[in-house]
């Protein structure tokens, strides 16, 4: 996945976009107390809500700013647009005209 670090028990972006999808609205915040390398605030980012991270290991912060400023660029999510969580090698079963658009519109929902 284009998102990965070396970080020892990262979570996909996929996951917790669910996660964050369940729990939350546009604008909220969303707190992640254990930010590792930063995969629930770049998440939060791309899907418009506000967050906070807490982290204690300096070089886990600078892998998450550095995502974060990614995020800021490319707002899509490995399985995810449309609003709709696809499975793993669909999205070429999707009608064509849809899968241009597939960045441009999955940030909201």
């Amino acid at each position: 996945m284009p998102e990965n670090t070396k970080h020892p028990t990262q979570k996909p972006e996929k996951l917790i976009a669910k996660l964050v999808l369940a729990s939350s609205d546009p604008g909220e915040m969303v707190l992640d107390p254990f930010l590792g390398s930063g995969t629930t605030a770049v998440v939060a980012r791309k899907l418009g809500r506000r967050f906070v991270g807490v982290e204690i290991d300096r070089e886990y912060c600078c892998w998450a700013l550095k995502r974060l400023a990614i995020a800021q660029e490319d707002s899509s999510i490995q399985g995810y647009a449309d609003g709709v969580f696809w499975e793993r090698n669909s999205l070429s079963d999707r009608p064509k005209d849809k899968k241009q658009n597939v960045v441009q519109n999955s940030l909201f929902v």
